[in-house]
């Protein structure tokens, strides 16, 4: 790499010429002023034509829309007062049931006009004729079936009494049920939205003798405009992209958006206003009307069109914002119109609503992508023209030396000493390339010794012993753990968790993989506590099965069964006083876990075959290399147990997560080969020990030792090779091979955790304890950025590169130092600064 350096940073002198050298080449001068130029030009002259194609098609655009919402509105006018007509026909004739049934057929086959209620209130004398029409057929109402219209025709009186022959009283969009008797259901009742109109009915003296009446459905009215919206159309001229949409709506004067067109002509199709919900806000459904829609007042246009109508006025609003359209394109039309009704002769028509006509068009947006379509192929070409024409001339002079650019540098960037090729070349590129080739190959004969003589020192440095002494893990040898070899956070919080639990009365978990020293740790906590004098008993739970087990635990009297010829003590009372250790707890069965549940809980057990309570004065150590809580989601093992078992836990770390440790331990089990062995001065070579270190070792300890010792004892000489211990370990990454060697180097000094290379800077600088691990500092400086952290957070800092298991007892043991609190619960848990707690 040294060497590589010193190549680039000669290689710009051998490119330099006597004469002073152009800054900017001919091509690229040509390219940067004609360019960009023509593009400019280019890019004015489209924006022009499109702004004044795009003014044109808008102003089309609103002259169609316009139409069409007058159109609409004049075709709703005309149905209004074909009924006015109708009515006021039906009003000058004498009233009977047979006539009305009569007209009522007539305009129903000629016009196909039907009416919700068409019918003759009488004021003092006779009957009403009352008249209701569904799906085609007409049926006349029973007194008491009158009585039950809602709401009930009588009411209308107050409207008519003040008018005069010819006028008409139109009341608003309501809801009008009516009996509709059948023989499959005489009570029968339709409900239908419908707008009544109202006349006097004059008899021939001139007296006010009644009022006739009828009831529009709004559907009727509803399916004029969608009419007005399919190729059915009167003024329909060319068929409109379906993708797009455009609908009508009808409103009332007080702005109440009622119904609006559909999509596909059907006369029974029920009232809708989904479209305009889409794109405002405001209050849906009003009494008697669930659908109608009434916008909020900040949706200004909207209103400002309601205004207009009212005034009689037609207009259009654009373009509206995208805000109030719902849509990604910026030109949009809402034309509206009034729709008005003559109610009284001789004077103006009145306003009772509007037409709004909302063209969602993409003609502008469409017609300016394709001008940008056609400017940008024109611009390509006219690049492209000038990019031809500027290569011709600047060819000659400039395509050898660029070549010859090319290549260097993409031999620069492989970093692959290949002689460069160059093809069709001028004179000048030839000779400098002949130069670089020279260098080049001067260069690899160099490389190829330096790396053969790098491979020799390698080899020989490999299997060479490395001298192992106990460093700074001297320091860390506890006179009180002299079982335990090992220094570094893991095995520090393990030592004062086996510290506090001597110091207490209760029941201890050991957790942790095979091989780990569970027992070690048990036999710790028994030498370190009161009970140190009495006898320390261990079963291993997974080697007996159910019965033999509860007979090992609990013992039997003589007679208990078969073979049952004496009494059998049982380890809770041979352990009495001292300490009981149960190894592979997660193997005793359900059975077994009941009696001791029971034992633990009254301190009395009751051997096999026996009648007696016999108390017991045991503390219990177990140990499992399992997840008991997964046991217990599966019912393998019971949740009260566990937690009678768990007052203090204690972790034994894997060996792939101490890794600073293995030097020490195998150190320490090679000289035990050397006693079992009857050998002495053995020894590792710097590859074996940089093997170990790199081994993710699924074992643990129990593994190296037997890797250590069976190396010892089948080893020929003096010094041990990576060969000879039979493991086949690589490194998890590059940084911890890195890591291995640098420690094989170093005489096992100064050997950490390896971390992911992004995290190798990681400092305490943040006035925090000096013996956290680098992983415990990257949480803290994150938890002071970020506010809080999870274990799921943590491993994505380190790039996965330690266990889940191991983020959370990094996060746990800044828990238990105060450092962090834990806040939450399951997956949602997190860890906060203590003050930050204190504020939630």
């Amino acid at each position: 790499m040294v060497k590589l350096k010193v190549f680039l940073e000669w290689l710009p002198r051998v490119w330099r010429v006597r004469s002073t050298p152009v800054r900017r080449k001919l091509r690229t001068r040509l390219l940067v002023t004609l360019i960009p130029t023509s593009l400019i030009v280019l890019a004015l002259m489209g924006y022009a034509t499109y702004w004044a194609s795009s003014e044109f098609i808008s102003l089309a655009l609103e002259r169609n829309s316009r139409i069409h919402a007058v159109t609409t509105a004049h075709a709703v006018e005309a149905l209004l007062e074909r009924c006015k007509r109708h009515l006021l026909f039906v009003a000058r004739n004498p009233m009977n049931a047979e006539g009305v049934a009569a007209y009522l057929k007539d305009l129903r086959e000629l016009e196909g006009l039907e009416f919700v209620e068409f019918g003759f209130m009488p004021l003092r004398e006779g009957e009403p004729v009352v008249f209701v029409s569904r799906e085609g057929e007409s049926r006349r109402l029973a007194q008491e079936e009158v009585d039950g219209i809602r709401p009930g025709p009588a009411l209308l009186y107050e409207h008519v009494r003040g008018l005069k022959a010819g006028e008409v009283w139109l009341s608003e969009f309501g809801e009008v049920e009516t009996p509709y008797p059948s023989a499959e259901n005489p009570r029968e009742r339709v409900s239908r939205v419908a707008l009544r109109m109202v006349t006097p009915y004059v008899g021939p003296a001139g007296e006010l003798g009644g009022y006739a009446y009828l009831s529009l459905n709004a559907q009727v009215i509803r399916n004029v405009l969608s009419l007005y919206e399919s190729s059915n159309s009167p003024v329909f001229a060319f068929p409109r992209n379906p993708k797009f949409q455009r609908y009508t709506f009808f409103f009332d004067v007080d702005g109440w958006a009622l119904f609006q067109s559909e999509s596909e002509l059907d006369d029974d199709s029920p009232l809708r206003t989904l479209n305009i919900r889409k794109t405002l806000s405001g209050t849906l459904g009003r009494p008697g009307l669930p659908e109608a829609f009434r916008p909020s007042e900040r949706n200004e246009n909207y209103w400002r069109t309601v205004e207009d109508v009212r005034k009689g006025h037609k207009d259009i609003v654009r373009p509206l914002k995208r805000a109030d359209s719902g849509s990604p394109y910026s030109e949009h039309f809402l034309a509206y119109a009034p729709v008005r009704l003559g109610l009284s002769p001789g004077q103006d028509a009145a306003v009772i609503g509007g037409i709004a006509y909302e063209d969602r068009s993409v003609l502008v947006d469409l017609a300016g992508y394709r001008h940008i379509d056609v400017m940008l192929i024109i611009s390509a070409i006219s690049v492209l023209v000038l990019v031809l024409a500027i290569a011709l001339v600047a060819r000659g002079t400039t395509l050898g030396l660029q070549e010859l650019a090319y290549a260097v540098k993409n031999l620069t960037e492989k970093g692959e000493w290949e002689e460069v090729r160059l093809v069709e070349t001028g004179y000048e590129a030839e000779m400098l390339k002949d130069s670089i080739n020279s260098m080049i190959r001067t260069l690899q004969a160099q490389f190829e010794e330096i790396k053969s003589k790098d491979l020799k020192i390698e080899s020989v440095t490999l299997k060479e012993p490395v001298e192992l002494s106990m460093g700074p893990a001297a320091s860390t040898l506890d006179e009180s753990f002299p079982e335990l070899v090992g220094a570094g956070p893991f095995m520090k919080q393990m030592k004062r968790d086996i510290v506090k639990a001597s110091q207490v009365e209760v029941d201890v978990l050991i957790e942790g993989e095979t091989g780990t020293g569970k027992q070690l740790a048990a036999e710790a906590v028994h030498r370190l506590s009161s009970r140190n004098g009495k006898p320390f008993i261990s079963i291993n739970c997974g080697e007996l099965d159910e019965n033999l087990l509860l007979d090992s635990l609990f013992g039997h009297v003589k007679g208990a069964f078969t073979d049952g010829k004496g009494d059998r003590r049982g380890a809770f009372l041979q352990a009495d006083g001292g300490t009981l250790f149960l190894d592979e707890i997660q193997s005793a069965s359900l059975k077994v876990q009941q009696a001791l549940l029971r034992a633990l809980s009254l301190r009395k057990i009751k051997p096999l075959g026996s009648d007696q309570d016999v108390d017991v004065n045991v503390r219990l150590i177990t140990a499992t290399n399992v997840d008991l809580k997964a046991l217990i989601g599966t019912g393998k093992f019971r949740e009260d147990l566990y937690y009678r078992l768990k007052v203090i836990t204690i972790t034994t770390p894997p060996l792939r997560e101490q890794r600073q440790n293995i030097p020490l331990l195998a150190m320490h089990f090679l000289k035990e080969g050397e006693h079992m062995a009857g050998r002495t001065g053995l020894a590792l070579s710097r590859g074996a020990l940089k093997a170990l270190i790199s081994y993710d070792w699924p074992g643990n300890i129990r593994e190296l030792k037997h890797v250590i010792i069976t190396a010892a004892v089948m080893s020929e000489g003096r010094v041990i090779q990576s060969e000879q211990l039979g493991i086949n370990g690589k490194a998890r990454n590059e940084g911890e091979d890195e890591s291995a060697d640098s420690f094989a180097r170093e005489n096992g000094d100064g050997f950490e955790n390896s971390m992911p290379a992004k995290y190798d800077n990681a400092q305490n600088d943040g006035g925090l304890p000096f013996d956290l691990n680098s992983r415990q500092v990257i949480a803290c400086e994150y938890v002071r950025e970020h506010g809080s952290i999870s274990s799921k957070d943590l491993l994505g800092l380190l790039d996965g590169g330690i266990s889940k298991r191991t983020a959370s007892y990094d996060l746990q043991d800044l828990v238990s130092r105060g450092l962090l609190t834990r806040v939450g619960q399951g997956p949602a848990t997190r860890y906060v600064r203590p003050a930050d707690n204190a504020r939630v």
